[in-house]
């Protein structure tokens, strides 16, 4: 099986690419600007769809918090990339999978399932809703094999650093004053990186035009997270409630369902917040020192 990966060097890319080139009979190739490849050159795009078996579409602009500042750039390389992805595996018939966001679906304090009404809250939100809505579009108008897996807020090794749980270590480690946004009651769904590519592997099996959750069901606070690290790392740090920067993407509560991904690929995350936080400061622990 030959599997074409867009943006393979990225936090969830690399991880899932380094994951199926040790699977069997699975050929990997890898597609990011870092590697001399351009999303928006479709001639080029085609030449690497052409002979695959299925594509996987990493490659985006994925800060939520930043696209308050440029919207323009998020929105461009999200669904214009999307679109020149669409167009190359419809020109070949490749089925292809994609990942979206539970940013698409905004604030909820109950477990977001499926079908709940899509309310993104800033342009990167709105750029990955449409370019998810337009997936399924050429589903229905051209039957083409495509699978959407909606990522519950991703955490672990590779993630970008000025992510919430890197963002505190690197304070903690110093005994500086751990920054929370708000009061720290802010929730979010978080799913070790490990669960995510599994889950993401799975989903090729899915039918044409399906949607899935990646989700824990379960929420947890930032202050929550601050709290987990410092028990973790033995750091003297207080926690410091600061108010929301301008590039704060809107989302103040969110928890999602994972029951349609348990039925149809049997589905779950194993992995315990505890255990991936501490995973993830092993990680960081390594970054530190280089």
């Amino acid at each position: 099986m030959k599997i074409l990966v867009t943006g393979h060097t990225g936090f969830i890319g690399s991880n899932f690419f380094h994951f199926i080139k040790n699977q069997k009979s699975v050929e990997a190739i890898g597609y990011a600007k870092s590697s001399g490849q351009d999303i928006f050159n479709l001639d080029q795009l085609k030449k690497h769809v052409r002979d695959c078996d299925v594509v996987y579409h990493f490659a985006a602009y994925a800060k939520p918090g930043e696209s308050i500042i440029y919207p323009v750039k998020a929105i461009d390389i999200n669904i214009k990339g999307c679109l020149n992805i669409l167009e190359a595996c419809r020109e070949y018939n490749v089925p292809l999978v994609y990942p979206s966001s539970c940013e698409i679906y905004g604030n909820a304090k109950e477990p977001i399932k499926e079908d709940f009404p899509i309310n993104p809250t800033n342009p990167y939100a709105a750029s990955k809703a449409a370019a998810d809505r337009i997936c399924y579009s050429y589903f229905i108008s051209y039957d083409l094999d495509i699978k959407i897996v909606r990522l519950f807020n991703p955490y672990g090794p590779q993630q970008q650093l000025n992510k919430i749980m890197p963002a505190l270590y690197f304070q903690a480690i110093k005994n500086k004053p751990l920054t929370v946004f708000g009061k720290g009651e802010d929730t979010r769904d978080y799913v070790f990186i490990e669960d995510i590519v599994k889950g993401l592997w799975a989903a090729r099996k899915l039918p044409g035009g399906e949607a899935i959750n990646l989700a824990t069901g379960k929420e947890t606070s930032n202050l929550e997270i601050a709290q987990l690290l410092l028990e973790q790392i033995g750091s003297k740090s207080e926690i410091t409630l600061v108010d929301y920067p301008k590039e704060f993407g809107n989302i103040k509560n969110q928890v999602g369902s994972y029951e349609k991904a348990k039925r149809m690929i049997d589905w779950a995350a194993k992995i315990k917040l505890k255990e991936g936080i501490r995973r993830t400061i092993e990680w960081l622990k390594n970054i530190e020192n280089r």
